[in-house]
């Protein structure tokens, strides 16, 4: 790839790149940094692009792979015990639908960013990015039957994780919730 090619087939994924990068690290710094040592990957290994059917898909695994990077030396270097991470968002009960719809997009989000791979890759790019499965599939190295598989495994825990966290402290739990008939 000669640096023109680059620079009109690359260049342009640059702000898809970095809401994808944004989505996986939650801190804007830290997928701007991503982002440009992505670009110097890309860059580096711009002879592999062959290897994928579209350039978007090989920027977006190369993305992937670099914030995954990222959360492992984070993860690393967390000097906090697990399970102490405070909600990015603050539950406040009321009739405002808006921030009810934040602050359930706010719990979305930490269970996300809690799950294991390839869960947590899946879901960023289907359902917060807006990835096709085909896409999703290539992006992972996989098919699009086990990404379908994998998304239903990452939906329904989200969906259990939810109803915990919203049935919490309301004395209801699944045996009162089914009909004693």
């Amino acid at each position: 790839m000669t640096p023109e090619e680059f620079r009109m087939k690359v260049l342009p994924e640059g702000r898809r790149l970095y809401a994808l990068a944004f989505r996986f690290l939650n801190n804007r710094e830290e997928a701007e940094d991503a982002v440009q040592e992505v670009m110097m990957k890309l860059w580096a290994e711009r002879n592999r692009e062959r290897n994928y059917e579209s350039v978007a898909a090989w920027c977006t695994t190369v993305t992937r792979n670099c914030c995954i990077d990222v959360l492992r030396r984070r993860k690393r270097w967390q000097t906090e015990p697990p399970g102490t991470r405070v909600l990015s968002e603050t539950i406040h009960p009321g009739n405002d639908s808006a921030g009810e719809k934040r602050e359930a997009a706010g719990l979305i989000a930490e269970i996300v960013s809690r799950m294991k791979e390839p869960g947590r890759c899946a879901v960023i790019m289907r359902d917060l990015e807006g990835y096709s499965y085909e896409e999703t599939a290539e992006a992972l190295g996989s098919n699009v039957t086990a990404v379908r598989t994998v998304i239903s495994r990452a939906r329904k825990q989200i969906r259990e994780e939810m109803e915990k966290i919203y049935r919490y402290g309301t004395g209801e739990d699944k045996r009162a919730a089914r009909p004693l008939l």
